[in-house]
């Protein structure tokens, strides 16, 4: 690792168990020091990723970040928030996504080809509607895109809504979805905005994990799967509200 991997690696050790947020770095680092960075922070909490989180799924914020293909952020279980929780406001900003999330009822592992639709959709065991929560360890959140999966993709916090289904159903490739933040007029989206449909999504992360060492996906594992509403600024005292299908689906409210 650079030196500035290994500086950026330190502070933002620093940042997670103080509170306090990092200085955003003058540099970057290449996406593998990054991802490197990434990978030894969650190692260090000894805990098992129980959500992937895929970020950048639609084409115009990623090309905006210079990126190539979708970026990828992970989470312990002790990041996943039952519906209807109160969740406190971390650092100086923080963002929600309206998200399809996938649980698996089989392991993806690594192997000779790559996964295709047909392999993914028979490891799928239910369908939720999520609410992502982002947040930067860093003062501010206009990140290059090293520093922005250095610091996982800005991963959070999940909040598990409703099921909405027991496996995958052709419907979920372009569903209606919106967000709502307190009394104002919902964002209207769709889940057509993760790669143009969220088990494209699915399948592209699987083989990323087979093809970065990652060891694939793992049975009860969940993945959120990308934004459906794009990314909305929420602060302490806010209350969100997200619907799939127009149905009432998931809610979760900030606390200072």
């Amino acid at each position: 690792m650079t030196g500035i991997g290994i500086e950026l690696e330190r502070m933002l050790l620093s940042a997670r168990k103080t509170g306090n947020l990092a200085a955003v770095p003058a540099g970057d680092v290449t996406l593998d020091e990054a991802y490197a960075i990434q990978r030894a922070l969650h190692d260090r909490s000894q805990l098992p990723i129980m959500v992937w989180k895929i970020g950048l799924t639609a084409d115009g914020p990623r090309r905006a970040k210079g990126a190539n293909e979708p970026i990828v952020g992970r989470l312990p279980a002790s990041a996943i928030f039952s519906d209807r929780s109160e969740v406190s406001f971390a650092g100086n900003e923080m963002y929600a996504e309206a998200e399809l999330v996938f649980e698996l009822d089989a392991d993806l592992p690594p192997r000779g080809t790559p996964y295709g639709r047909d392999d993914v959709v028979g490891a799928i065991r239910s369908l939720y509607a999520g609410i992502e929560l982002v947040a930067t360890r860093f003062a501010h959140s206009e990140l290059p895109l090293g520093l922005l999966v250095a610091d996982n993709a800005m991963a959070h916090g999940l909040l598990l809504g409703r099921k909405l289904a027991a496996g995958w159903e052709d419907r979920f490739a372009d569903l209606p979805a919106s967000l709502a933040r307190n009394d104002e007029a919902p964002i209207e989206g769709s889940t057509a905005r993760a790669m143009g449909n969220p088990l494209d999504a699915l399948v592209w992360l699987a083989n990323w994990l087979c093809e970065n060492g990652e060891g694939g996906l793992r049975r009860e594992q969940l993945v959120a799967s990308g934004t459906c509403t794009g990314i909305t600024e929420i602060f302490p005292g806010d209350r969100l509200a997200v619907t799939f299908d127009h149905a009432d689906s998931a809610r979760v409210s900030l606390s200072a």
